[in-house]
């Protein structure tokens, strides 16, 4: 009787264990499991259109995302949800610390991710093995390119120091590998110790270029492409120094004095007393100028002198006698009375 129970008990186990959620039974969870679960439990208008996904820590998968999305109802713009490998979501509330300071590039969908983590995992495991380059850990975080709608990937690599030793960009609807970052430590670092850093998009690797292909430009009349191996603006003449003339010391030019005109200055023959003189251009000279009048000065007392009067004697009218000790003769004019 009891081995029957036993039995019946281990047929019950047995046919209800696939029941159970098979995320009970993993340690890691991929983006678009993570993007699932959260719709399943808060409808799928919480991640109809996404800011960014986050997690850490992935061996090569993390165990749990946070997912950032757009809400028009949160007072800055975004609501944060939580999903783990355990099946379970969360909701984490309105996003407080994004907007304004930190504005997300963009908003994308999950339709559009054709590239799940797990995919993603393997273009960067690939990207290190060509760089000889050892990790121990990943970053994810999947947002919007700039300017534009369509999701990114930036794998960020950890070695089991802890430090970031690469990391990588890529497509999430492509695959395509858009840059990469690869920071070498210890025997691969530079001579006076500092890590080397190979980017992908730096001039020196050739990324960057500030030539423009004239394809893609239409042609312009009386401009010519260069000549190949010859840089610098198109169309432009190739520049050249100019040459100067060394001067020796003591051979210094000798100059031609000019009038305020400009012209040379020639000597002019002899003019006559009788003719005015003039230049070789034919305009007369100025009239010598005359001292002007000096204008009377008021005195210490205020009062203004009168110049002095030189007249001679009218001999038409009889002398005026003036008798000794008088005050004078009626036709003196007595001053004027002193300002007061």
């Amino acid at each position: 009787m009891k081995l029957r129970n036993l039995l019946i008990l281990f047929v019950l186990l047995v046919t209800f264990a696939p029941a159970t959620s098979t995320f009970a039974q993993r340690s890691d969870l991929s983006v678009r499991e993570a993007l699932g679960i959260v719709s399943s439990r808060f409808g799928p208008q919480s991640v109809q259109w996404v800011a960014e996904v986050y997690a850490t820590r992935g061996v090569p998968q993390p165990s749990a995302w946070q997912i950032s999305s757009y809400d028009e109802r949160a007072p800055r713009l975004l609501y944060t949800f939580g999903a783990d490998s355990s099946g379970n979501a969360r909701d984490m509330g309105p996003d407080e610390i994004r907007y304004p300071r930190d504005v997300p590039v963009g908003y994308f969908s999950p339709y559009q991710i054709r590239l799940d983590s797990v995919a993603a995992f393997t273009v960067a495991e690939g990207e290190a093995r060509k760089a000889k380059m050892a990790f121990d850990s990943c970053d994810y975080l999947l947002r919007a390119r700039e300017f534009s709608q369509d999701p990114m990937w930036r794998l960020q690599l950890i070695d089991a120091s802890g430090r970031v030793v690469g990391k990588i960009y890529i497509s999430a609807t492509s695959g395509q590998v858009l840059r990469t970052v690869w920071v070498y430590h210890g025997q691969n670092a530079r001579s006076d110790g500092q890590p080397r850093i190979i980017d992908s998009v730096s001039p020196s690797q050739g990324g960057m270029t500030t030539s423009i292909p004239t394809q893609s430009m239409p042609p312009q009349p009386g401009i010519t492409a260069n000549p190949p191996g010859q840089t610098g603006i198109v169309g432009a003449p190739p520049y050249t120094t100019p040459t100067q003339p060394q001067m020796i010391p003591g051979d210094a030019p000798t100059y031609t004095p000019v009038d305020p005109s400009g012209r040379p200055v020639t000597q002019l023959p002899p003019v006559a007393a009788t003719r005015t003189p003039v230049m070789d251009d034919g305009i007369p000279d100025p009239p010598a100028l005359t001292q002007p009048p000096t204008p009377n000065v008021p005195s210490a007392s205020g009062m203004r002198e009168a110049p002095a009067v030189t007249s001679k004697p009218d001999p038409t009218k009889p002398p005026i006698n003036i008798p000794s000790g008088s005050g004078g003769s009626s036709e003196r004019i007595s001053p004027p009375p002193i300002p007061r």
